[in-house]
C-alpha cells in the first residue's frame, strides 16, 4: 500500500518525547525514519519505567514503531563522514540538542545544506535557536510556565497545577516539528530548496494560548484565570460535579443550545444567565447548576440528555475513554509485535488525524538499540570489512 510519505527518509537525532513523537507520526504515515543513537547509551527513553514483557519500556514503545535503529558515534572523525554521507541520501536531519551542538561537530544546517541543498533541517529545542535563553536548561513543565499557560491551568486550591499531558513536548515540540517539516517540505517541491526549521517548544505552547494573547496585546489586559469565557468564567460552559461525585461537561455556548438544555431539565428561569454580565450573575447561575446536576449521577444525566443538542458530556477517566463506543468504533489502538522470540503484542495509540485510503500498519516493531546499524551502512554503499573497521574503531 503506498503511503503519502512513501520515498522521503528521514535522519532522526532526537532523544526522549518530542522529536521520537513526531518523528514516530511521519513513519507511520510512510517516511523511513533512520533512529540514529549513540553507542553504548542509546536514546535515554529506553530505559524510563513502566517496563513491559521483555524489559522493553513502555514509553520507548509508545513513540518508536516504524522506525530503524543505528548506532554512530558522531564525535569521531568517521561516524561524522558516515552522517554525511546519509544527509546525501536524506531528505530530514531531526535534532534536539541545544543550539549550536550540531554546528561544533560540524553538522550543522549551514554545513550540511553544503552537502544537500535540499535538505530540510528541524531543530527542537526548549527555547529556540536564538535568544538570551538558547542556552538553558529545561524540561516540558518549565516551557509550560514561562509560556504562561501554567498560569490558567489551575489547581482546586487556584494554584497553578501540573498538567496532565506533556503539553511542551507534544504540542511545543513533537506537532510544531512535523508542521514544520511537511510545510517545509512542500515548499521544497515547488522551490527546490530544502531550509531550517526552528521549533521552539516555549513558543509551541505560547500558540495554544492564541486567545488570551490577542485580548492581552490589543487591550493591555491579561485575562483572569478561572474567569475568562471558554476557562470558566461562564456558567453556561463549566464543569459540575454530580450526585456520585463525578463529574459532567456543559458548554452550551450557543443560545440554542443553552435553550435546549434549560428546557430538558426544567428550569427556564436560568435563561437569563447564559452570557450573565450583571454583579452576582455569573455566582447565582452556578449555584444554580450544581444544586441541578447533584440530582442525579453523571451517567444517569448522561442518559437524560442522550437524545438532545445540549453539549452535555462526560468527565471520562482514561480507561472509561479508551473503551467508549465512539473509540471503540473508530479504532484508537494499534496493536504491534515487540521485539523478541515470544513475539510478544502490545497496543498503542494511532497517528491521528485519519486520511482517506491510508491504513496504518507496522512496518517495525520499535528496534532494539542499532538493530538495523549493518543493514543501513550496507545501502549507504559500505563494505562488510568497512563496517567491521568501523565496529573496531568504536565508530557503531
Amino acid at each position: 500500500m503506498t503511503q503519502p510519505l512513501d520515498g522521503i527518509r528521514i535522519l532522526d537525532l532526537s532523544r526522549l518525547l518530542p522529536g521520537a513523537y513526531a518523528s514516530q507520526m511521519l513513519a507511520d504515515f510512510g517516511a523511513d525514519v533512520i533512529k540514529i543513537e549513540e553507542p553504548g547509551s542509546g536514546d535515554y527513553g529506553r530505559f524510563m519505567p513502566p517496563h513491559g514483557v521483555g524489559g522493553m519500556s513502555l514509553y520507548f514503545l509508545a513513540m518508536n514503531r516504524n522506525k530503524r535503529s543505528m548506532t554512530l558515534n558522531l564525535k569521531s572523525d568517521e561516524g561524522r563522514a558516515i552522517f554525511q554521507r546519509l544527509v546525501c541520501q536524506a531528505d530530514v536531519v531531526l535534532e534536539s540538542f541545544r543550539p549550536g551542538v550540531m554546528d561544533r561537530l560540524g553538522l550543522g544546517y549551514e554545513q550540511l545544506r553544503e552537502i544537500n541543498p535540499r535538505i530540510v533541517y528541524c531543530a527542537i529545542s526548549g527555547y529556540g535557536q536564538d535568544g538570551p535563553y538558547r542556552q538553558r536548561a529545561g524540561h516540558d513543565l518549565n516551557y509550560a510556565g514561562y509560556a504562561g499557560l501554567l498560569n490558567y491551568n489551575r489547581g482546586p486550591r487556584g494554584e497553578p497545577a501540573m498538567p496532565a499531558t506533556q503539553f511542551g513536548d507534544l504540542a511545543g515540540g513533537s506537532f510544531m516539528a512535523v508542521t514544520g517539516i511537511l510545510t517545509a517540505l512542500l515548499g521544497r517541491a515547488q522551490s527546490g530548496a530544502g531550509c531550517m526549521v526552528d521549533v521552539s517548544m516555549t513558543e509551541g505552547v505560547m500558540s495554544l494560548l492564541p486567545l488570551f494573547a490577542t485580548a492581552y496585546f490589543n487591550t493591555g489586559q491579561a485575562p483572569i484565570p478561572g474567569r475568562s469565557s471558554l476557562d470558566g468564567g461562564l456558567p453556561c460552559y463549566n464543569i459540575y460535579e454530580t450526585q456520585d461525585g463525578k463529574h459532567v461537561t456543559l458548554a452550551a455556548l450557543e443560545y440554542k443550545f443553552w435553550h435546549t438544555f434549560c428546557s430538558r431539565v426544567g428550569h427556564l428561569e436560568l435563561l437569563p444567565f447564559h452570557l450573565p454580565v450583571g454583579p452576582g450573575e455569573r455566582e447565582q447561575a452556578m449555584t444554580m447548576l450544581q444544586a441541578i446536576f447533584k440530582t442525579k449521577t453523571r451517567d444517569e444525566w448522561m442518559a437524560e440528555l442522550a437524545d438532545i443538542d445540549a453539549c452535555v458530556g462526560p468527565v471520562y477517566t482514561l480507561d472509561e475513554a479508551l473503551n467508549d463506543p465512539q473509540a471503540q468504533a473508530r479504532g484508537v489502538s494499534v496493536t504491534s509485535k515487540a521485539k523478541g522470540e515470544d513475539e510478544t503484542t502490545f497496543r498503542t495509540l494511532p497517528s491521528f488525524p485519519r486520511i482517506s485510503g491510508v491504513e496504518q500498519e507496522q512496518r517495525f516493531a520499535a528496534p532494539g538499540m542499532g538493530e538495523h546499524t549493518d543493514a543501513l551502512l550496507r545501502e549507504a554503499g559500505y563494505s562488510d570489512a568497512e563496517i567491521e573497521q568501523f565496529k573496531t574503531g568504536g565508530v557503531i
